[in-house]
């Protein structure tokens, strides 16, 4: 029986046809997969996923059936080192972008924390008005009334906050950039 007799009988769900199939190119295929991608175990999986394949939906082969099995699997194995190229350059990215994600976070804290420990340092009725402006987002004319000081007063004291702040955190904002 001839090889493209074989196929065709594997259409008629024909095993012992598929299993002689099988046993004429498995090794073949294995070792023309294994020469592309240098991993036993995965042109073993490729070519017998190529066989389930071949045993649920056999191909039409018009010309040489060894000819098709060997350009399936040479495509499937392409495939297959193109899929691993494309995850490791995405692994490769999301471990670059996690870095930096990371850094940026503790650059984050590190600065939130220099701002709180700047804002602690400011003299306490500075430190009440600024917290009251920006934490509690309150207006001068608001906080001059609570507190029954003059808006110039709170429109001073906030110059002053700023300044300090600025001052304060400035060295840490230019070693970033």
């Amino acid at each position: 029986m001839s090889e493209t007799e074989l196929l065709n009988s594997v259409r008629l769900l024909d095993k012992k046809a598929f299993d002689t199939l099988f046993r004429m190119y498995y090794k073949q295929l294995c070792t023309f997969s294994y020469n592309m991608l240098r991993d036993k175990t995965l042109a073993e999986e490729i070519v017998q996923e190529f066989f389930i394949a071949i045993w649920e939906q056999p191909p039409l082969v018009a010309d040489s059936v060894k000819s098709y099995f060997y350009k399936a699997i040479y495509n499937r194995t392409l495939n297959h080192i193109e899929k691993a190229k494309t995850r490791l350059k995405n692994e490769e990215r999301f471990s670059i972008e996690n870095e930096q994600k990371c850094e940026l976070e503790d650059d984050d804290l590190e600065l939130q924390n220099r701002i709180q420990n700047a804002i602690q340092e400011l003299p306490e009725k500075c430190k009440e008005i600024f917290v009251l402006c920006k934490y509690n987002e309150m207006s001068y004319s608001q906080v001059s009334e609570m507190l029954s000081i003059s808006p110039k007063t709170v429109e001073n004291q906030m110059g002053i906050a700023l300044k300090k702040l600025r001052e304060r955190l400035l060295p840490f904002i230019k070693g970033k950039t």
